[in-house]
């Protein structure tokens, strides 16, 4: 079973990329009259360029999915591929929400086989989100195109029966 991204990532990136050519086309502006501010503009329209790509970044690559083999998903919003974490090797998952948003967690047995290397800020985001929620996969659930109910029945569908969603983890 596939899972849409829904419309969160293309609003996002549509966001960005406005924000982006507005800044743009201000500092062009601003030169243009002769205006203090026109490369303070031009720095925060490079922002948001870089920020479109990291939203195009996380955007690209198949969609993640329950398998048959596992759940499959990225490990890090800007891994080029995904991993399967197989279905004998989930510990736990459970669904939480997070500012109005559903996300499905996944802690694996052996944790650090899913997400090694990357780099400082990997390691250092991935630390986070792990504290945080208790694990470090995790992935997005579009509320226009899932319903939760659909995943629960997915998950023990595809493990069958060996997994379960379990109740989110208490946060202090």
């Amino acid at each position: 079973m596939r899972i849409a991204r829904g419309e969160a990532p293309r609003r996002m990136l549509m966001t960005f990329l406005g924000l982006c050519f507005g800044c743009g086309a201000l500092s062009v502006l601003l030169k243009v009259i002769d205006l203090p501010g026109s490369t303070v503009a031009c720095a925060i329209a490079v922002a948001f360029a870089l920020a479109s790509a990291g939203a195009v970044t996380a955007m690209r690559g198949d969609d993640p999915a329950f398998t048959t083999a596992g759940v499959r998903l990225k490990a890090f919003s800007w891994d080029r591929a995904q991993v399967v974490v197989p279905w004998p090797e989930i510990d736990r998952m459970w669904i939480a929400r997070i500012r109005d948003y559903d996300y499905l967690y996944i802690l694996p047995q052996d944790p650090d086989r899913f997400i090694r290397g990357g780099g400082f800020l990997r390691a250092w985001t991935m630390a986070r989100i792990a504290a945080a929620q208790g694990s470090a996969l995790q992935m997005y659930l579009p509320a226009d195109s899932l319903p939760l109910d659909r995943v629960r029945a997915a998950v023990e569908e595809f493990s069958g029966g060996s997994v379960r969603l379990d109740p989110a983890p208490r946060t202090a």
